[in-house]
């Protein structure tokens, strides 16, 4: 199974339904896992990040179920802050979704290769939980958690960032 594939299972197995964003190259693997479990999970194109987190905002306050919203780097990164925001305020369970296409190192670029920069720094002060995945040996414990933290206690929203390529690495769980 492909760590996306896990993802996707993962959210179902959570109940969640319905998914939004907007596609970039960097979560495409992601959006591939989700198409192929198209019989149990819906996603939805949205028109701009900013209205796919507050969709999912909102479907979480209207299913009582974990909310997710997923983006591409950078712009679309910063794009989901007021619905990640508004979740983490008003206490809502969502996941954000993002990726990035190389191993993550501290600069004091204003922005290293094709807009990425430190997401998880960004957000962190935002969200019940931030973390950025850069090995499948990090994602069953890390998404898990973040899934966890989200729903639990005083709901609200969590924030992952994977590097692009675990997607598309073969695990077995």
């Amino acid at each position: 199974m492909k760590v996306a594939d896990y993802i996707v299972n993962r959210l179902i197995k959570h109940g969640v339904t319905d998914i939004f964003g907007v596609p970039g190259g960097v979560v495409l693997e992601f959006l591939y896992a989700l198409d192929r479990r198209s019989d149990a999970i819906t996603v939805h194109l949205s028109c701009h990040e900013q209205a796919a987190a507050l969709a999912a905002v909102g479907y979480a306050q209207a299913g009582g179920k974990l909310g997710v919203a997923y983006a591409t780097r950078g712009p679309g990164v910063t794009n989901l802050i007021t619905g990640i925001a508004d979740a983490y305020f008003d206490s809502i369970p969502t996941l954000f979704i993002t990726a990035h296409s190389r191993p993550y190192t501290k600069s004091k670029n204003r922005f290293d290769e094709e807009q990425e920069f430190d997401t998880v720094s960004c957000l962190e002060h935002i969200t019940k939980y931030a973390a950025r995945i850069e090995t499948p040996a990090e994602v069953r414990e890390t998404f898990d958690n973040a899934i966890k933290t989200a729903i639990n206690g005083r709901p609200g929203a969590v924030f992952i960032d994977f590097l692009s390529e675990v997607f598309d690495v073969d695990v077995d769980y």
